[in-house]
């Protein structure tokens, strides 16, 4: 860390010292591969996530938070370092490292006096730096690797040692990621009924316009929201852990996810299916319960939003801007928000730009391929009705929207 830098996160703490403000405690919860309207509080009745859902009653949902990427690695390296994926080396694609030189919003948090810590699901590859230290080192206090628990590979198994274990003396910053919803579903051979309950019905599923609504397809969503309903009981035994530590008022929480489900025109995809995240904001100290935010966001603004919180100036390598604005009173913060889709698995290059009025332009630079999607969506029982079983036959407007792509012109869609 330069001088410079040191000079100016000492200045900002000392600030914040002379005025008597609390730096809030800050929490994201990621998903994995768990679309925008996937949750209760979205309208979605076939899901039971009573803990995300209690969350937004006493706090906010945001309806149109839209990410860089709908990628894991790319996604998650652009919510880290505030930058669009082309923008941060070679993290536009999948499993790739960004470059070593950017910071990401948690080190600087880290530098300014937040404890850090990483549990669950990182995904990034840990880039070796000149004095023989790891990115994902010196950006955590702590941080735990992938854990699979015995009956239970969500990824969630250290959530709570970090949350009991953390100094009691700073604030601190926890980045709780999932595996839940990736597939393989193994949240169906590893269900535990007693915490979780039944598991999903699938005559109950929704089965969206893009697919074909078929026993198999029926039974795979079903399997899927057992592994949403995991997630959002792991998200609840951490908030009743910092209730019970009475540091849930004055904690900011986000709830998110890296892209959209592992099903055919989700993940991967720049449709809102895709690219568009759910995301709650729970601060009982900060803000007044039960509202919605219709205003745009990017997941790159969350790095200058944490930042601000915590009363560090951002570098000059952030892109985003800071949407506490939307959290205070829903005042805008931007009139467009800008998607990519990039190598993952097959090959793609495809831009979206997003418009506050919800509009949404899809350019496809490969319009001689085929926009697939994810190999583990491409293998799927869902994906296999949409080509047709024997005896079946999928519509037009179904194949269209499994093999079709946009022309290299572009495409002009009515987002909302």
């Amino acid at each position: 860390m330069t001088l410079l830098r040191k000079l100016l996160i000492f200045a900002a703490v000392f600030a914040t010292c002379l005025r008597g403000e609390e730096r809030p405690n800050l929490v994201v919860f990621i998903a994995d591969d768990i679309s925008w309207n996937d949750f209760g509080a979205y309208g979605n009745t076939a899901a039971r996530t009573p803990h995300i859902d209690r969350l937004a009653a006493n706090g906010l949902r945001f309806d149109h938070v839209y990410l860089t990427a709908s990628s894991c690695s790319p996604s998650r390296a652009s919510i880290l370092t505030g930058r669009y994926p082309h923008n941060t080396g070679e993290a536009s694609e999948l499993h790739r490292p960004w470059a070593a030189h950017l910071p990401t919003f948690v080190e600087l948090l880290r530098d300014a006096g937040y404890y850090t810590a990483q549990a669950g699901k990182y995904h990034l590859d840990q880039i070796p730096q000149a004095d023989g230290s790891k990115r994902l080192d010196r950006a955590f206090d702590r941080t735990e690797p992938l854990t699979r628990l015995p009956g239970n590979s969500g990824g969630h198994g250290r959530w709570l040692d970090v949350t009991r274990e953390r100094p009691r003396d700073q604030p601190f910053f926890f980045w709780f990621a999932a595996i839940d919803a990736h597939r393989e579903w193994d949240g169906d051979r590893e269900w535990d009924e007693a915490a979780y309950g039944p598991k999903h019905d699938p005559a109950r599923m929704i089965v969206p316009p893009y697919l074909i609504d078929t026993p198999d397809t029926r039974a795979d969503l079903a399997s899927y929201h057992n592994e949403v309903t995991r997630f959002d009981h792991f998200v609840g035994k951490v908030v009743a852990e910092l209730a019970a530590q009475r540091v849930l008022h004055d904690t900011l929480i986000v709830v998110m996810a890296d892209n959209g489900r592992a099903f055919p025109r989700a993940k991967i995809r720049l449709h809102d299916s895709g690219m568009k995240t759910p995301f709650i904001v729970h601060w009982p100290a900060g803000i007044d319960p039960g509202q919605t935010r219709q205003s745009l966001v990017s997941a790159i603004d969350l790095a200058p939003t944490f930042l601000g919180l915590g009363n560090v100036a951002p570098t000059a390598t952030f892109q985003g801007v800071d949407f506490l604005p939307v959290i205070r009173d829903d005042t805008p913060v931007r009139r467009y928000a800008f998607s990519e889709h990039n190598w993952h698995d097959y090959e793609a290059h495809g831009r979206s730009l997003r418009t506050a009025d919800g509009w949404l332009y899809v350019r496809n630079a490969r319009p001689d391929r085929a926009w697939l999607g994810p190999a583990d969506a491409v293998s799927s029982p869902s994906h296999r009705d949409l080509q047709g079983r024997p005896g079946h036959r999928p519509d037009a407007r179904a194949s269209r929207c499994v093999s079709g792509s946009p022309r290299a012109g572009g495409t002009l869609l009515q987002s909302r």
